[in-house]
């Protein structure tokens, strides 16, 4: 007979473990709400990238290639290569290499176009945007990454 209530005491113990306590079940309901609320903001923000195409499509494209251009320092110069958003300028003494759209629309390379001007700044704006939403999406990927750690966690102790 002690082997049957030792048997039994054990059976309870092992149901006790295995039921989750109030807390624990905030703890995973609050986690999974997060992982849901960080998920509708990943695709909200899948949504500003795809506009954000969509107004850098709109755009065009635009050569630098044969652009003057002037810089503070090396003075008056011409755009010789343009590789992505990288170009090369040729100084009259020197050739340096800057990033595009930044370097027109943040005035490190003065142009005499307004049009070329304001293409390279409305550039510039969706790439600093596209930047902030790719941070954002990054953000929430770890985001959820960690509570669906903390959810596997608080599982792990149930068992």
């Amino acid at each position: 007979m002690g082997l049957t209530m030792e048997n039994e005491e054990q059976e309870v113990k092992n149901d006790l473990k295995k039921k989750p306590t109030k807390k624990t079940k905030e703890m995973l309901e609050e986690n999974s709400k997060r992982i849901e609320e960080l998920n509708v903001e990943k695709n909200e923000l899948a949504e500003v990238l795809a506009s954000l195409d969509k107004e850098e499509a709109a755009l065009g494209d635009h050569s630098a290639l044969k652009m003057k251009v002037e810089h503070k320092k090396f003075g008056e110069g011409e755009v010789i290569k343009q590789d992505g958003k990288y170009i090369e300028v040729k100084f009259s003494d020197v050739v340096k290499k800057f990033v595009l759209p930044g370097c027109i629309a943040d005035k490190f390379l003065e142009v005499k176009d307004d049009s070329v001007i304001e293409y390279y700044t409305k550039r510039n704006e969706i790439h600093k945007k596209r930047m902030n939403a790719e941070l954002k999406i990054k953000s929430a990927e770890f985001a959820i990454q960690r509570h669906e750690d903390a959810i596997e966690k608080l599982n792990s102790k149930l068992k």
